[in-house]
């Protein structure tokens, strides 16, 4: 369990840092996008060689398929009401003036969830799996709390209530982290395996709303090379057997 809190701190420490490099510093957008699309090359990895491999093999094509798609489903309807909200959602759908802090913070806690789900559960079926998903994680998470305290400061949100509420999207992370692996624990496999599967599912239907476009839209074609880098770097370390 200790090591368990100690990966779920380390999970969550780079939004604490993206928030106050959002609310402090003056990032290129550019540079922001590169890293984004990074983050996110990373987390595809993540979910492709550890999340769904490990759902299959405890669970089988059935249960892995079933979640999967419902993961995604249920992300993308949480996404649609937090959108209707003045959420993070996709740029194109919202501006300065009809956006709401606590409406973007929200949709970070939507985006976090699956991944600090998936940590827990990992961490407790395969320690592999939960250092492939902690490194995804950790370098998908800056940018992430980089782009929103952004968001946060066009709502004229001061950088105090940036670092608060950032803060509190940490806590939230770090308490399904530990969710995912006390709650599991007492479950089947092959029910873990499907929620596994589940936040797999929830975290490449993210990606492909929030990070990517975003990543595209602030660096070009420059994301295309960062997120097969990312790829590759949570590839190597699957294969190395970190």
């Amino acid at each position: 369990m200790t090591n368990v809190i100690f990966y779920g701190i380390l999970s969550v420490v780079p939004l604490i840092f993206g928030a106050f490099a959002g609310a402090y510093l003056n990032v290129k957008e550019k540079y922001l996008g590169a890293i984004s699309a990074f983050g996110a090359g990373a987390l595809i990895a993540a979910l492709t060689f550890g999340l769904m491999e490990e759902s299959f093999r405890l669970g089988g094509l059935d249960n892995s398929i079933i979640g999967f798609i419902v993961g995604g489903f249920v992300f993308v309807i949480g996404d649609l009401i937090i959108i209707k909200i003045g959420g993070r959602g996709h740029r194109r759908f919202y501006t300065s003036e009809s956006s709401t802090g606590w409406g973007i913070v929200l949709g970070a806690v939507l985006d976090g969830i699956p991944e600090s789900i998936a940590l827990g559960i990992g961490l407790l079926l395969n320690k592999t799996v939960g250092l492939l998903v902690l490194v995804a994680i950790i370098l998908a998470n800056l940018p992430e709390a980089l782009s929103s305290s952004f968001d946060l400061k066009r709502v004229k949100k001061s950088k105090q209530e940036i670092i608060i509420t950032w803060f509190l999207v940490a806590v939230a992370g770090f308490i399904f982290v530990i969710l995912g692996y006390t709650i599991f624990a007492q479950i089947s496999e092959s029910v873990t395996a499907t929620f596994e599967s589940f936040a797999a599912g929830a975290i490449l239907a993210m990606l492909a709303v929030t990070m990517m476009p975003e990543a595209y839209k602030e660096s070009g074609i420059d994301a295309s090379l960062a997120t097969v880098l990312g790829f590759l770097v949570i590839f190597i370390l699957s294969k190395a057997g970190i």
